[in-house]
């Protein structure tokens, strides 16, 4: 999810039951709706955003008022006091590196690029219209648990990855989306 997708985020586009977020077409920078398939982290997080948000529609309130999102440059401004023994980043440099590590533990590229929501060009991009719902779902864990396992000095991450349920339910079968069920 972008940072500006974050900030307009409304609580009507979060299904806790799904464990997603849907992004509609015109927050988008492609101008498809998005599907994000939450992590158990994700979800964890969500419910604590949830409770802070109070009767705010949108899931990062402003600190004065129900109805304005967070500032632009907060979430960046928060990142300043953070050090995982690396150079000062941003919130769009965790995408680059998401991208970047992904990758590099062999994840498919069309997965990793649809789950950032990257237009795929060309005849290639026309045709292949995969969600990759499943491999998301269980990429996004393996992210999310690599994220926990630095921001908790945990030297070993493969002890402790968590193993999402990323099958279909009864339910969501006819719509096409996935549930994570150990919420």
């Amino acid at each position: 999810m972008r940072k500006s997708e974050l900030l307009l985020a409304q609580w009507e586009e979060v299904s806790f039951e799904d464990s997603v977020s849907e992004i509609p077409a015109e927050r988008t920078n492609n101008g498809k709706p998005h599907v994000i398939y939450m992590s158990t982290q994700t979800a964890a997080l969500f419910l604590e955003l949830r409770e802070l948000a109070g009767d705010s529609e949108l899931v990062l309130r402003g600190r004065r008022s129900l109805r304005k999102p967070f500032a632009q440059n907060a979430l960046n401004k928060a990142l300043e006091g953070v050090n995982f023994g690396m150079p000062s980043f941003t919130i769009h440099d965790l995408r680059r590196r998401a991208s970047t590590l992904l990758h590099e533990k062999g994840f498919p590229s069309d997965v990793i690029e649809k789950a950032l929501n990257h237009a795929i060009g060309g005849v290639r991009g026309v045709y292949n219209q995969a969600e990759y719902a499943e491999q998301r779902c269980k990429m996004l864990q393996f992210w999310a648990d690599f994220v926990e396992g630095i921001a908790s000095e945990k030297k070993s991450l493969s002890d402790n990855l968590r193993q999402p349920n990323c099958d279909k339910s009864q339910e969501s079968q006819a719509s096409g989306s996935y549930r994570l069920n150990d919420l």
